[in-house]
């Protein structure tokens, strides 16, 4: 017989192998609608076959000719798929249920041309009807799984939003006042801790503001707490109005509110807000029909001049205003049992700030820094200290914010600059090539219209190359100005020198625009550095500014190292250079070039 048809002693084992194959072959289909095609095309190459059609629920449309034999097949669903069993429907027509467990899936149809070549192969069609069983049902277990899982992500997505919600809802109920909204107690500490580290760094001053309303008891005991809540959210809005953004509006008790009023450059300026705050308050508000006036007291104090810990300066806040009170209330008291002395004392620093710099009193010293990779030293960064005819060596921390408040800054800053030069001119007299020196260039300086030409001037009169100048910028300095700090920082790019961000990782950067800056060192800030072996945030930061500088292609150098730990933590993730206390402590310049000729770190590999 042709083509691979049965004889009546049996089926064609050529036939047995293409069925074979075409139930292989039905397990690789990627999906029903092709197995549908597939299987169609392939039974009608089996001997005895006229036509043959698979038909899937849901995936196909059969044949209006087969309708009827497919209604009949769903007549009567077995309970279990073993029990799938071949139907003849005449001699013309073989028809192989498909069933799941109490569920119709289609059936696989053959119409018969020749029964008789066909009748060997009849139980290996109702194997391949088995197969294909198997394989709709396991799709269709895939697809309610994947269904399932769609609907698990889903829930689950909505549950961690409302868990998020809650959690914000819960923080927000921690750090805020419920009847006005405003900052209450907790979060106006931390932000004031906040005002304290960001003046220490910038030289400025913050005032803490205590005002307390004046007989407000009264309201609530004669109109009631809704009008008394009223009261105190309208007064809320009248001193938030008052503020600048950086500045912090808190309610910390029935009708005491604290105002934080942080990046001060002095005193005096902060009066008129604190009577204009009075002022606001003054001011009639209609409630229950009525025009109510209420006055406040305020009392006021400052850092750095009247303490420097949070709690200590709002109990003398508080202190103050009740002086204001007993003083006739609706009035502004300074806290004042040092005040007095610390201005004077301010005030007398300036004045002999002033002579300081043509009287030669102002003198140099130099911190090593350490190069990571080859253990050796590469420089030192300057650091001016006031040898003080009668207060002995002061350091920076004494002065430097009054020459920035009396832009004293710029000449201080210009001496720096050129005794630093000459001393790095000097190392490189002495065979000590390749040393760079850092200066610290304040935040005034930077917006003086000479800096460019004041630079350039210095490397010309004291003949230092201008890569062994190495100029350290802090990232606060350049943020409120982007436009201006990028212009900026090219021009000096363009003298030669090299450009460090210090203080970097504080909380001021915006990334987009720093990577815009031409810096070639980042600077670790040392209070991560400080912390990096036991506070895991910090090392995240510190760990963080290495990753970023790398990306830029900068140097990374960190500040304040003080233990071995530190150091070999820094340099296990890659940390370029680092410097502090266990180097070396700030010297004399005479001291730099015996340091500079020592080796590194001799324990460096030693258990911290």
């Amino acid at each position: 017989m042709e083509g691979g048809t049965s004889t009546a002693q049996g089926p064609s084992a050529e036939v047995l192998g293409r069925l074979l194959v075409i139930q292989q072959a039905v397990d690789a289909m990627p999906d029903e609608l092709r197995m549908a095609d597939f299987v169609r095309r392939a039974m009608s190459a089996v001997p005895g076959v006229a036509d043959a059609f698979l038909y899937l629920a849901g995936v196909n449309e059969p044949p209006p000719e087969l309708a009827p034999l497919l209604a009949r097949c769903a007549d009567h669903i077995p309970d279990a798929p073993a029990q799938n069993q071949q139907r003849d429907f005449g001699p013309d027509l073989h028809c192989f249920p498909m069933y799941a467990p109490g569920q119709h899936l289609g059936c696989l149809a053959i119409q018969v041309r020749e029964p008789e070549a066909l009748h060997p192969y009849l139980p290996f069609l109702s194997n391949i009807s088995s197969a294909i069983t198997r394989i709709v049902v396991a799709h269709r277990y895939q697809a309610r799984l994947t269904q399932l899982n769609e609907e698990l992500r889903q829930a689950r997505d909505h549950l961690e939003m409302r868990v998020a919600e809650r959690t914000r809802e819960l923080e927000y109920r921690a750090t805020h006042d419920p009847v006005t909204g405003l900052a209450n107690r907790a979060l106006l500490v931390d932000r004031l801790r906040g005002a304290i580290a960001n003046a220490q760094r910038d030289g400025t001053m913050a005032a803490v503001v205590y005002l307390d309303l004046d007989s407000f008891s009264f309201m609530n005991t004669g109109l009631g707490n809704d009008c008394g809540d009223a009261f105190l959210c309208e007064t809320a809005r009248r001193l938030s109005s008052l503020v600048r953004d950086g500045d912090t509006v808190a309610r910390i008790g029935s009708d005491e509110f604290v105002i934080l009023l942080a990046g001060l450059e002095n005193v005096e300026r902060s009066s008129a807000r604190l009577s204009a705050m009075l002022a606001a308050v003054r001011r009639p508000m209609a409630l229950a029909g009525k025009d109510l006036v209420v006055t406040a007291s305020i009392g006021a104090c400052v850092y750095p001049l009247d303490g420097d810990e949070p709690e200590i300066l709002l109990r003398r806040a508080n202190t103050a205003m009740h002086r204001a009170k007993a003083s006739g209330k609706d009035n502004v008291q300074f806290y004042a049992s040092t005040r007095d002395a610390a201005v004077a004392e301010r005030m007398e620093l300036e004045t002999e700030l002033r002579r300081a710099v043509s009287a030669g009193e102002l003198v140099v010293h130099y911190q090593p820094k350490l190069c990571v990779e080859n253990n050796r030293f590469v420089g030192a960064e300057a650091l001016v200290r006031w040898q003080h005819p009668r207060r002995g060596l002061l350091p920076p921390a004494r002065f430097i914010p009054i020459a920035e408040d009396s832009k004293l800054i710029v000449e201080v800053g210009e001496y720096v600059m050129r005794q630093a030069c000459l001393e790095a001119r000097r190392w490189q007299e002495a065979g000590l090539e390749g040393m760079t020196v850092a200066v610290n260039v304040a935040a005034r300086q930077l917006r003086d219209e000479q800096i460019i030409h004041t630079v350039g001037r210095v490397l010309r009169e004291t003949g230092l190359p201008p890569h062994c100048l190495e100029l350290e910028i802090t990232e606060s300095s350049i943020m409120h100005d982007l436009e201006h700090a990028t212009a900026l920082l090219h021009a000096l790019k363009g003298l030669g020198v090299s450009i460090s961000i210090d203080d970097f990782g504080t909380g001021y950067s915006s990334l987009s625009a720093l990577r815009n800056f031409p810096a070639d060192k980042l600077k670790i800030d040392r209070s991560f550095v400080h912390e990096i072996e036991t506070v895991p945030s910090a090392a995240a930061v510190a760990l963080a500014v290495i990753s970023f500088a790398r990306t830029l292609g900068m140097r990374v150098n960190a500040e304040g190292v003080e233990t071995l730990g530190q150091a070999q933590c820094l340099r296990k993730h890659g940390c370029d250079e680092i410097q502090g206390f266990l180097l070396a402590r700030p010297v004399p310049a005479g001291q730099v070039p015996a340091i500079f000729r020592q080796p590194g770190l001799a324990t460096w590999d030693e258990p911290a």
